[in-house]
């Protein structure tokens, strides 16, 4: 019988790429986490489609498959440039209103380049609904084309491999921190009650961002048991946002070691910050 394939996790912050190389038979485990630095703006460069940068990281992606055997990718998407909201199901039960929805909030893109996804919240009266624009995000897929399959994974969803992987089945709070923006997703025993990214130029601007969205948003300040908070620059987004969490309630973690993502390794210490590995560490790991 031919033993399974590792799977690949990738993730970019600002000018690096993180990875995570899972450990098949291994629950939990990981062959490698390693980071690649590169002299240009990787979201820049996937983006917007300059050739030469952009096949630097494929080359980087492919030599990875290569080196360890991969023949599963997961990579995570960029928030901003997806669109998340949520419906009443009446909205999803009637086809026709579902579309009408969806050109309005991608206006101007052809219907054939929108990739709508459909998720259940906690609270069945609603639909939770993802849209890319595959022209757009096509570069992240194209990364190994080679590869049987490359799945791209929404920050949102970390939330819920989280859930899986550790079985926690509170209420708690993921804060997925980009270099423009973060993510805010929040779980009850396990299922997707809500997210939304908060856009900002300066750090500095998210008291008033978070307090913006959460008068729509009543999800944003209940209680949550932890809040998980990784990415770059987690540390300064914690100490700006942490009076808006009830730190008497909830557990400020910040995703920084293997002990508190549950998971083991070959090396103990790495020269990066893991809390900017943990989304492909997650995407690693096989369910």
């Amino acid at each position: 019988m031919t033993p399974p394939n590792p799977s690949l996790g990738l993730c970019f912050f600002d000018n690096q790429l993180f990875y995570a190389v899972s450990k098949p038979k291994k629950q939990a485990t990981l062959a490698r986490i390693g980071s690649v630095d590169f002299n240009f703006d990787l979201p820049g460069a996937l983006l917007e489609g300059h050739q030469h940068n952009f096949r630097g990281v494929k080359n980087t992606v492919v030599r990875l498959k290569e080196e360890f055997g991969i023949n599963h990718i997961r990579v995570l998407s960029f928030p901003t440039q997806e669109c998340w909201t949520t419906f009443p199901k009446v909205v999803y039960d009637k086809p026709d209103e579902r579309e009408d929805h969806i050109n309005i909030l991608m206006q101007g893109i052809d219907r054939s380049q929108i990739e709508p996804t459909w998720y259940n919240l906690s609270n069945q009266k609603f639909k939770f609904l993802l849209l890319r624009n595959r022209e757009k995000l096509g570069g992240l897929q194209k990364l190994a084309s080679s590869a049987s399959t490359t799945d791209l994974i929404s920050d949102f969803e970390i939330g819920s491999r989280w859930s899986r992987h550790s079985e926690v089945k509170g209420s708690y709070m993921t804060i997925g921190c980009f270099h423009n923006a973060i993510a805010v997703s929040s779980f009850v025993l396990g299922k997707l009650r809500g997210a939304t990214y908060l856009k900002f130029d300066e750090p500095e601007d998210l008291p008033y961002l978070w307090l913006q969205n959460a008068r729509q948003l009543n999800w944003m300040t209940g209680l949550h048991e932890q809040v998980y908070v990784y990415g770059v620059k987690a540390f300064r987004i914690i100490d700006i946002l942490q009076p808006f969490w009830d730190d008497e309630a909830s557990e400020i973690i910040k995703m920084d070691s293997l002990q508190k993502m549950e998971v083991e390794a070959e090396e103990t210490s790495y020269g990066f910050s893991l809390a900017c590995a943990f989304p492909a560490i997650m995407l690693a790991l096989e369910e």
